[in-house]
């Protein structure tokens, strides 16, 4: 053969570029003609029927133009009142929207949109009638996080969603598969929904799920931009548009002022085992700690208080939702071998995420017991994702016994070495693998200080970072590794012991010294907060002459020393007020540089939650908007901003000081009108008389108050007495 010349060479190099550039156009070419399909579970509720928030969103729909090759489906439903013309509140109907026209399909009878059969039904009809090669799915409405569910009919009670009937409901229709799932994306514009346990119950169904963590603005995603951008290219990847919904969300938060606590996040669904996986090693190494020191409690209980988490307040109710980065942080140097490979396999799945400048979210949320229910706790049992975390959830709460948390944590490695052994690429994996064989309690030596779980932690460690493709091939098999899950696991059950209930009531009236400085200081000593989680104080104003006692709110702006158990106020004589009016404050969360506040109003007649922020870089306050107080799981979409003409009626805590037995009650104190410039700031409360208490909260929830302090402001001077 003769010897190719360098011309010919760089002929042949040319046809070769010509003929891939040719295989990728034609490649190009067919995904862009590939069909979509958009289905669009629209439960109105009372955002519809009060705001119009449906209509709205609906309306922005139809300004995005489409390719005959993109349809939308949309099934309407759940509100007493629609505001867009047509549309019926008797009954669930379903349109299509394609090529500028959005056509009526059909009416069907009065239906719960918060009940697993209608979304079995609308997901069937969709996949009969309008299949597509590619597939979204968006949930619409109030959202509650992992406790709370989605879509809650306001015709039906307000009967909502659970995770449980959404994985129930895709299961009747799809079958899940992590390679190739029915859908590109399945998304939630509604509150809260971002969490471990929602991924969990849609993995294998989708490619990528898109959610919040935080409670979202009323404006919610823009549908004009993101669905355009699909119309423009059909081409675009599931990961792409996520992001595109991720950003033109955002960007639609900034234009109408409601960015401040805006989260959003795009997650890689086939990597949520993963995270399951390195989320229960992390739980058995809890479990371990707790079950050798049972103090481990108040260190978890403390640092989940301390993270970033949403909506869990006495005025606002409690989702019992904790960011899951945040928290593992502030874990790492309590659980050290596992919180690093948590947080790797957390990164990877949230492959991306947009926040307004008050949040700094991870990406997903986990439960954690901030009100200590057993509601909360027994919905979450029955939601489908029973992690090591929750079984020690259950164990720190009184809710499981021995029996029922070794069952868990025993089915727990079941699942995972079955899963593990599916996963595993080698001939022993083409079944299941079998179920370790739980270890009696004489087979597994208890290292002093680890619960009997010590000696497997090092190589089950080295086991996960292999899992996560920290290491070389010759790194432990998967084999192994689930191998080692269900030894400790073993390990662990063999010692597993539930909380005791506690009794803090020793704590009440406990005494309150006037330090040299001539503070508020409170002794509790080492020993003492042992099960505490949480300490706070209250402050009142009072009046002898007239009988009465106001309470201005909550704070945590005092001087902690939990190594010592001592707590010393930091009163001012200031308080925060909206136009010079006091207000009721209450904190909810301390994140790092902000301090987040509710404040109980009247807004234009209407009761709702004035939402606050404390920016230390800044020093001031901020104002992020009203939300209306909502009943049962729900937390309110809309956030209303404040305006000039609107009239406010402040909400403070009012009791009688003669009456030993009473309790508080909300008053109405100052109605006002709001002038051009609002303002929120401290302001000298001036001379008077105050109360000052500190409250304790241990790691079940139960509260007790110390003695009152009194402060007597006199010409600017305090003075403190008991």
């Amino acid at each position: 053969m003769p010897k190719k010349t360098p011309h010919s060479l760089k002929v042949c190099a040319t046809c070769l570029l010509s003929v891939l550039l040719l295989v990728f156009a034609c490649s190009a070419v067919a995904r862009a003609t590939e069909t979509w399909a958009v289905y669009w579970y629209l439960c109105g509720s009372n955002l519809e029927s009060e705001d119009g928030a449906a209509s709205a969103d609906l309306a922005e729909l139809l300004k995005a133009r489409l390719p005959d090759n993109v349809r939308v489906i949309i099934q309407t439903g759940g509100a007493s009142k629609w505001h867009r013309p047509g549309i019926s509140a008797k009954h669930i109907s379903r349109y299509v929207y394609q090529g500028g026209k959005l056509e009526l399909l059909a009416k069907l009878p009065q239906a719960s949109m918060g009940d697993e059969k209608t979304l079995t039904s609308f997901l069937a009809f969709c996949k009969e009638k309008y299949s597509a090669d590619h597939q979204v799915f968006v949930f619409w409405d109030h959202g509650g996080g992992s406790i709370g569910g989605v879509a809650n009919d306001e015709n039906f009670d307000f009967d909502a969603l659970s995770l449980k009937e959404i994985n129930n409901s895709f299961k009747q229709v799809y079958t899940a598969s992590p390679t190739r799932p029915p859908f590109e994306i399945i998304g939630f514009d509604a509150c809260l929904m971002a969490t471990l346990d929602t991924a969990s119950a849609i993995s294998g169904f989708a490619k990528y799920m898109v959610a919040s963590q935080e409670v979202e603005p009323a404006n919610g995603w823009q549908y004009t931009a993101w669905v355009n951008a699909l119309g423009a290219n059909t081409a675009i990847s599931p990961e792409a548009l996520g992001k595109t919904i991720c950003d033109t969300y955002l960007e639609g938060c900034e234009e109408v002022q409601t960015a401040g606590n805006a989260t959003l996040s795009l997650i890689d669904l086939v990597k949520i085992p993963f995270v399951n996986l390195a989320y229960n090693a992390l739980g058995l190494e809890a479990v371990s700690l707790a079950m050798d020191d049972d103090s481990f409690y108040a260190a978890y209980g403390r640092q989940a208080k301390a993270a970033e988490n949403y909506v869990n307040s006495r005025s606002e109710g409690y989702t019992n939702m904790v960011d899951l980065g945040s928290l593992v942080r502030r874990l790492k140097t309590t659980l050290p071998e596992f919180a690093p490979h948590f947080l790797d396999s957390l990164g990877e799945a949230v492959v991306y995420k947009v926040h307004g400048p008050y949040r700094s979210p991870s990406g997903l949320s986990c439960y954690y017991p901030f009100d200590g229910s057993k509601s909360g706790f027994s919905t979450m049992m029955q939601a489908g994702n029973i992690t090591t975390f929750l079984v020690l959830s259950g164990l720190q709460l009184g809710f499981l016994d021995t029996d029922s948390a070794v069952k868990h944590l025993e089915r727990i490695s079941t699942d995972i070495t079955a899963a593990l052994g599916r996963e595993e690429n080698s001939p022993q994996a083409a079944a299941p693998a079998a179920p370790a064989a739980p270890v009696a309690p004489a087979e597994v030596p208890k290292p002093q200080g680890q619960g009997g779980a010590q000696g497997l932690w090092a190589p089950l460690q080295s086991g996960l970072a292999a899992m996560l493709g920290k290491q070389t091939e010759d790194g432990p098999s998967v084999g192994s590794v689930a191998a080692l899950l269900g030894q400790a696991a073993s390990a662990v059950s063999a010692s597993v012991v539930p909380l005791k209930p506690l009794d803090i009531t020793s704590l009440e009236d406990f005494e309150v010294a006037i330090g040299n400085g001539g503070e508020a200081r409170l002794d509790l000593g080492p020993e003492r907060v042992k099960f505490l989680d949480s300490v706070q104080f209250y402050l009142a104003y009072f009046s002898i002459e007239d009988n009465l006692i106001m309470l201005l709110g909550k704070d945590a702006d005092m001087e902690a020393d939990w190594e010592q158990g001592v707590f010393k106020d930091n009163f001012q004589g200031t308080w925060a007020a909206l136009d010079d009016h006091l207000v009721y404050l209450e904190i909810t969360n301390q994140d790092e540089g902000i301090n987040h506040y509710v404040s109980p109003i009247m807004l234009n007649g209407v009761r709702c939650n004035l939402i606050v922020i404390y920016d230390f870089a800044e020093k001031e306050y901020k104002i992020l908007g009203a939300r209306r107080v909502q009943g049962g799981e729900m937390t309110d979409k809309a956030l209303i901003k404040l305006k000039a003409g609107d009239k406010v009626t402040t909400i403070l805590l009012a009791m009688q000081m003669d009456d030993e037995d009473g309790e508080f009650q909300e008053v109405e104190v100052d109605t006002f009108t709001l002038g051009k410039d609002v303002t929120f700031a401290d302001t000298d409360m001036g001379d008077g008389q105050f109360m000052f208490m500190f409250e304790m909260t241990d790691v079940q929830n139960n509260t007790a108050t110390s003695q009152i302090v009194t402060i007597e402001v006199k010409d600017g001077e305090a003075l403190y007495s008991n």
